[in-house]
């Protein structure tokens, strides 16, 4: 056992980049794959851009990468699932050339989806992808948008989503009790208009409002996109956001271009994407906790000093723009998508104490972080994820 924890200790030491704190590296994903293709090629379709090369090294990479069942899973050793196959099936829809190159790997998703849900027709798909959710919309409507843009089921399979209600304050959704939660505005704003503008609703003072709220809407949508364009770091939800514009007329807007410019700029060389950039903040409060109470014996004080520094600059001090959360959380990464939690709070709150030393710094950072999560309790007694 000694010689075992010695090897795993000296193996994760290793993993440090060279400015002393993990990084960690996600599986590639098939669902993040078939939804950026999707993306591109909905705004190379409506612009003219150039993401041919791309687009197939991301079909051919599912192709290479369906399980011998015909589905996909959650990744490439991840049991076939029905979101992430229907995904991948009508991704292989929106470039026919593609769809016919790969026609044995269409063939076996058909197979493999009608096993599931008795058949590929929307009388059977839509059904069960609502099923696999229940009330949660948060999944089912995405998927459907994803497949009603290229054609595998109706707009009418899409439930509308109010995103007029993005134009009020935020800080009115919890006083209201909206069910909008902050994180989730990307996709409310996004596909809400995608579905509007393709099946308006036939209420005429809910279609007023909802033309009269699109181009605030929007604004809002820009102004919570991250620098770099990728809504929480994540593939899906930055391109279903960039799918759902691309093909509702608005493929030229900036949201759209910086979105394309995350996508373009995270693909990996053989092709495919991983669901999240990265997890730095996550793996380097988990790495430093699991040293333990050894840590001043495997790292020296510079190293830990180094550590600590770079955890308190990970500190949000600011209210954030995304999800209009108070100053004193983390995120899981430290690129400019993440958004504070309570995972990565708590996370960070242990890591600092195990690297000891405690420094008045250290201390109102944990007075911030505490605050912050106490706050964050819900009326239950509960603690959510992003906010109440």
């Amino acid at each position: 056992l000694k010689a075992a924890l010695q090897t795993t200790r000296s193996a994760l030491l290793a993993e440090r980049n060279e400015q002393g704190h993990w990084t960690g590296d996600l599986s590639s994903s098939a669902l993040a794959t078939a939804t950026a293709v999707v993306a591109l090629q909905l705004v190379q379709r409506a612009t003219g851009a150039k993401h041919h090369g791309i687009i197939d090294d991301g079909l051919e990479w599912l192709a290479a990468n369906a399980n011998e069942d015909g589905g996909w899973g959650d990744s490439i050793k991840s049991i076939s699932n029905i979101s992430t196959t229907t995904l991948c099936w009508a991704a292989f829809s929106a470039v026919p050339e593609a769809a016919e190159k790969h026609r044995a790997t269409v063939k076996s998703s058909n197979t493999w989806l009608t096993r599931e849900t008795g058949g590929t027709k929307r009388a059977q798909l839509v059904p069960a992808i609502v099923r696999r959710y229940g009330k949660d919309r948060t999944f089912s409507i995405p998927i459907l948008t994803h497949c009603a843009l290229v054609g595998k089921v109706d707009w009418a399979d899409v439930l509308p989503l109010p995103f007029e209600l993005a134009a009020l304050p935020q800080n009115w959704f919890a006083a209201l009790r909206l069910p909008v939660v902050s994180y989730a505005l990307p996709a409310l704003i996004a596909i809400g208009q995608c579905r509007h503008h393709h099946r308006p609703t036939w209420n005429p003072i809910t279609r007023m409002l909802r033309n009269a709220s699109q181009k605030k809407t929007m604004e809002v949508l820009r102004k919570i996109q991250p620098p770099n364009g990728g809504f929480l770091e994540a593939t899906p939800l930055t391109s279903f956001v960039t799918m759902s514009l691309a093909g509702s007329g608005l493929a030229d807007h900036p949201v759209v271009e910086r979105g394309v410019e995350f996508l373009v700029n995270s693909v990996r060389d053989d092709g495919s994407w991983p669901i999240d950039t990265n997890l730095a903040t996550w793996v380097t409060t988990l790495s430093i906790s699991a040293l333990g109470e050894d840590v001043g014996e495997l790292l020296n004080e510079k190293e830990r000093d180094s550590l600590r520094d770079w955890l308190l600059d990970q500190q949000y001090l600011k209210v954030h723009p995304f999800t209009n959360a108070p100053p004193g959380g983390w995120a899981w990464t430290n690129l400019p998508g993440g958004v504070p939690d309570a995972d990565d709070t708590p996370g960070a709150l242990l890591a600092l104490k195990t690297l000891s030393n405690i420094t008045d710094a250290t201390r109102e950072a944990a007075r911030r972080a505490c605050t912050w999560l106490l706050n964050l309790q819900n009326r239950d007694g509960g603690i959510p994820t992003f906010c109440r």
